[in-house]
């Protein structure tokens, strides 16, 4: 577990071997210590809630859930916070619905010229699409957003939002500790989709995806949610929309939340190689994939330890010698335009998500 750590593999103070050690020693030897002091909060805040400790270990040790519920303690008990902007990423959350600090009127914005309508004003529609923060309000992100709209228009698929009725699903909340926050966030963005009638949601976000297909069936939640490569490649199967195959060199990342945690690996390989993409695999690619370090809320919070963990994954990508990085989250997108400026290599490697790849390829 401790190899497979993309923090303890770019110098943070984080092993997961050795915190569950040490959660085992004090339990038997000494258990009136204080088990965040002994493992020590740099090692805590640094985890990126990738899964790869967990998904090698032989003996089904859960590392993530121990390490978050640590975190809420600090959050919910301390009140501490790895730094000043994650606790103003929190407050922004908390007045605007997304830790951006982007006015929530706004959030619908970006669709205007696309025609496309909140439920609010047009509850008739094929698909909910749940653009999350990024897509809503990160100029980069939103290009995606329109991409993937424009695909699913050209497949005849009609596509609604919620708009300024759309909040953070709570996500990076949740894994920085605000467990108060993330419940919050949740039960008003389930009441309001179940107040639509919705019966199917795309997301272009592996982390809403996941939210909303697994945590919130707690708050009894059970419509059905698709990421957007596994939405794109049944459109493109089915023959509902139709690309052109223009030869092109990549490299593609697997994205946390939907490689190790959602087992999702040949969807977004079968539409890069439709498109006419030849994929030069990285060293570490599907289960084994390094992450791109914003998960586990570090995208609100700064890397100041050790090496850069998106650089390192840049440097993977650059060693294929092909010329695009393609991936599909905002998240790791937004880490790799990043990560590519850090290892100074803008001229040789650009990030795009699978659906702008996609969109210049509308037969």
């Amino acid at each position: 577990c401790q190899d497979r750590c993309p923090a303890f593999n770019t110098g943070k103070p984080l092993s997961p071997m050795l915190l569950i050690n040490q959660i085992g020693e004090m339990a038997f030897s000494n258990p009136q210590a204080n088990l965040i002091d002994t493992i020590g909060r740099d090692a805590l805040w640094a985890c990126t809630t990738c899964r790869a400790c967990q998904d090698i270990c032989p003996a089904n040790i859960e590392h993530v859930n121990k390490i978050i519920d640590m975190r809420r303690n600090l959050v919910l008990m301390e009140g501490e916070f790895p730094g000043e902007e994650v606790m103003a990423a929190m407050e922004q959350t908390e007045v605007n619905g997304n830790p951006l600090g982007m006015g929530y009127a706004s959030r619908g914005d970006w669709a205007e010229a696309l025609g496309i309508k909140p439920l609010a004003e047009d509850a008739e529609v094929d698909v909910l699409y749940f653009v999350g923060c990024y897509a809503s309000f990160d100029k980069r992100n939103i290009a995606v957003a329109k991409s993937f709209v424009q695909l699913c228009q050209r497949a005849g698929v009609k596509v609604g939002i919620l708009g300024k009725e759309e909040k953070c699903c709570g996500e990076p909340m949740r894994k920085m500790g605000n467990e108060y926050l993330y419940q919050t966030l949740a039960m008003e963005t389930v009441e309001l989709i179940k107040g639509y009638g919705v019966q199917k949601i795309v997301t272009t976000c592996p982390h809403c995806f996941n939210t909303l297909t697994k945590d919130y069936r707690d708050f009894d939640f059970e419509v059905e949610v698709v990421p957007h490569a596994v939405f794109l490649e049944q459109l493109v199967s089915s023959g509902q929309l139709v690309l052109k195959e223009e030869s092109f060199a990549c490299t593609y990342h697997d994205s946390c939340y939907l490689g190790r945690h959602n087992d999702i690996y040949e969807a977004p390989r079968t539409l890069i190689k439709v498109a006419g993409g030849r994929i030069e695999e990285m060293a570490k690619n599907r289960d084994q994939a390094f992450c791109c370090s914003a998960g586990g809320g570090r995208i609100m919070a700064e890397e100041k330890l050790g090496e850069r963990i998106n650089i390192k994954r840049v440097q993977m990508a650059l060693e294929t010698g092909a010329g695009q990085l393609v991936s599909n989250c905002p998240f790791c997108l937004t880490m790799f335009e990043d990560g590519v400026k850090g290892a100074d290599a803008e001229e040789r490697l650009r990030p795009r998500d699978i659906a702008e790849v996609l969109v210049e390829r509308l037969a």
